[in-house]
């Protein structure tokens, strides 16, 4: 895949996504499948991301630097930037449409779609077995520890991931 290809996957996803990991189901299909990049690959790229400060959305950097290094890197910087920047002003002039309930439930529609995409892209990658690279037992057991107590909400967010985090030192030696 060269540099062109790679801005027309990150600008397709960008700006077909509504923000965050929702872009992932389509980065997965188009890089993993073409043979770009491994899921373990995206697995790192997601931690990279999350361990980042900023924006959910830039693990896609990450993303792009394992599937053509620093110019991929560049280039998907730039491409996931173009949608918000071109959207914002359109939204600015078109604001009172946007207000309005069909296009209110077209959102929601659009993000309960999104959201569903994205649970069977991450269970995908987190069951054991089906994800290259990815087949430990634990890892799928600390996702659903942690998804229960983060339910919950009795404890703080901090102390969930800290646990994790040790857990998944210790389980995975």
């Amino acid at each position: 895949m060269d540099a062109l290809e790679l801005f027309w996957t990150f600008l397709q996803a960008s700006f077909l996504s509504l923000g965050g990991q929702t872009a992932l189901p389509l980065l997965r299909q188009q890089l993993v499948d073409a043979g770009v990049v491994t899921d373990r690959q995206i697995i790192e790229a997601l931690t990279i991301g999350r361990l980042g400060t900023g924006p959910g959305g830039l693990y896609m950097v990450s993303l792009a630097y394992f599937a053509l290094g620093w110019i991929g890197a560049f280039v998907a910087l730039v491409a996931i930037t173009l949608p918000p920047l071109t959207i914002l002003p359109l939204a600015t002039t078109l604001r009172h449409q946007l207000l309005s309930a069909p296009f209110a439930g077209a959102v929601r529609g659009l993000a309960l779609c999104t959201s569903g995409l994205v649970v069977s892209t991450t269970a995908f990658l987190i069951v054991p077995g089906t994800a290259d690279g990815v087949n430990s037992w634990w890892q799928a057991v600390l996702l659903v520890a942690g998804v229960a107590l983060g339910i919950e909400g009795k404890r703080h967010p901090m102390l969930i991931i800290a646990v994790g985090a040790v857990a998944g030192v210790l389980l995975s030696r």
